[in-house]
């Protein structure tokens, strides 16, 4: 756009106080977008709907419980549960993780096929010594695309793993996802298979439970 284009936007931005402008003259987000955001968060229907199934995984594991919603860029947290152990994960509402090596976002990837997954899958590098990327990576989803639930191996971060699945709605629609995330030291492998199944029946009855 124009140099007049762009600069009639900032300012409409700066007056709603959507941006800031630091005494250097860099913009960055305003103070504006922590109250949309906010209010957006609380009217999203599926936040509101899946909150009764995080609260429950996150009484049955004592872990840390994510639902996240499908983004361009990877998967949003749109709501959290803290651990109530003393060591516990740090993650934020509005943070974003990378598609293929989350349980949450490979869970999101496997509900696509090929081709609507082929752009998540142009970038992938390795983010510790056990991501998967290459032909490992879709062998991964074809079979999380069978079993409806995924593992992040520490793949995203190292000392930590999940469980994720993603929730798609009565008519197939995807909707986001859910995981239990721990300490690797703490959260096994094994555990995670174990409560693939209860993440899996979660997952589905928020779907069911959407209008």
């Amino acid at each position: 756009m124009s140099v007049s284009t762009c600069h009639r936007y900032v300012t409409t931005l700066l007056d709603l106080r959507a941006l800031n402008k630091d005494s250097a003259g860099h913009l960055f987000p305003g103070v504006r977008l922590v109250t949309l955001s906010h209010a957006w968060l609380e009217r999203n229907t599926l936040r509101n709907v899946a909150r009764s199934e995080l609260e429950e995984l996150a009484a049955l594991t004592g872990e840390t419980v994510h639902l996240g919603m499908h983004a361009d860029q990877g998967v949003v947290y749109i709501d959290k549960i803290d651990s109530a152990k003393a060591v516990r994960l740090v993650s934020r509402i509005g943070a974003l993780v990378p598609h293929y090596c989350s349980a949450m976002g490979k869970s999101i990837l496997a509900t696509m096929t090929p081709a609507e997954r082929e752009p998540y899958l142009t970038d992938t590098k390795p983010l510790t010594p056990t991501t998967l990327t290459g032909a490992a990576l879709i062998a991964e989803l074809d079979l999380i695309a069978k079993r409806r639930w995924a593992i992040d191996e520490q793949e995203n971060e190292d000392g930590v793993r999940c469980v994720g699945a993603a929730i798609t709605s009565r008519s197939g629609e995807l909707l986001g996802a859910i995981s239990i995330s721990g300490p690797a030291a703490r959260f096994s492998r094994e555990m995670c298979t174990e409560l693939a199944e209860q993440v899996l029946a979660a997952a589905d009855r928020i779907g069911q439970g959407m209008p």
